[in-house]
């Protein structure tokens, strides 16, 4: 299934914002936290295989166990008053609160670790609704840079190369929703008024102006002051590029390969290289 926007959904800002401020005094999780530069990926699952809301690392669940509302779900009644109204809660597999701000994500292939579990218990399908989101929260899948909008459904293909950007202050929080994949009679986005799969709308993509020569030497000047200590930070600077000038297909990992193969040092090409397959190539369910 590819990305694309499915419909939207009524916020009740009152009530989303009585269960968001509960949520705080939850115990968020920063797994997968190495994908981001700039700071933390924080979850809390609300929907899980077994119940549990355990560490956010999928892997770690009973995939042989029945799904349903863990005790932060239970305890946030309009948001599982939502979950409940608008997906098919006999394949939804997780529910997740994600909050980021001021940071990042490395271009990356999700589902890469569930490859052995098999598709009537494992993740196989994503979906987002934004609950709190401004214009400086952005999306990438290949070179198409794009906005989700406040209280919209979209289907995300995770499994292509994609990244974000939240380059502002302010948290954005989306409702994250993954299904295994079986055989039924029900759409997985059970509202009405979903639209047919038209991949990204035009109005919602981010028209960036051509990455410059010049800016392209200075980006490679970075190898310079490139080490093991200053790769996250280098990351950093060519993702907010990415999303802010066009520079072509395969741009960040194309241009970190190049930085790296300028610094001249064995080990920090190895490094970017191991990072390279471990985000969009494979990686190890440990």
């Amino acid at each position: 299934m590819r990305t694309h926007y499915v419909a939207d959904t009524p916020l009740d800002d009152a009530r989303l914002a009585k269960d968001l401020d509960a949520s705080e005094s939850f115990p968020w999780s920063e797994a997968h936290s190495e994908y981001v530069s700039g700071g933390a990926y924080k979850s809390c699952m609300l929907w899980t295989r077994g119940g549990h809301a355990g560490d956010g690392v999928v892997t770690k669940y009973d995939h042989s166990q029945p799904a349903a509302f863990t005790e932060y779900g239970r305890a946030l009644p309009y948001l599982r008053e939502l979950i409940s109204t608008v997906v098919d809660l006999d394949r939804l597999n997780f529910a997740r609160l994600a909050k980021v701000r001021n940071s990042v994500i490395v271009p990356h292939r999700d589902l890469l670790e569930l490859s052995d579990i098999p598709d009537d218990v494992r993740n196989v399908h994503r979906a987002h609704i934004p609950l709190i989101t401004n214009e400086d929260c952005l999306f990438n899948e290949g070179n198409t840079v794009y906005r989700m909008r406040r209280g919209e459904i979209w289907f995300l293909d995770a499994s292509q190369i994609h990244s974000v950007a939240v380059l502002s202050a302010e948290e954005r929080v989306h409702l994250m929703i993954d299904f295994v994949d079986a055989p039924s009679t029900k759409p997985l986005i059970t509202i009405e008024g979903r639209s047919a799969d038209a991949g990204i709308p035009r109005d919602r993509t981010v028209t960036r102006p051509p990455l410059t020569d010049t800016d392209r030497a200075s980006l490679l000047r970075l190898a310079g002051v490139m080490t093991m200590e200053t790769v996250s930070d280098i990351f950093s600077i060519v993702i907010k590029k990415h999303y802010r000038y066009d520079g072509g297909d395969d741009f960040v990992w194309t241009t970190m390969m190049d930085i790296a193969r300028d610094s001249g040092d064995p080990e920090i090409i190895r490094h970017i290289e191991e990072l390279r397959r471990y985000f969009t190539v494979e990686r190890s369910a440990e």
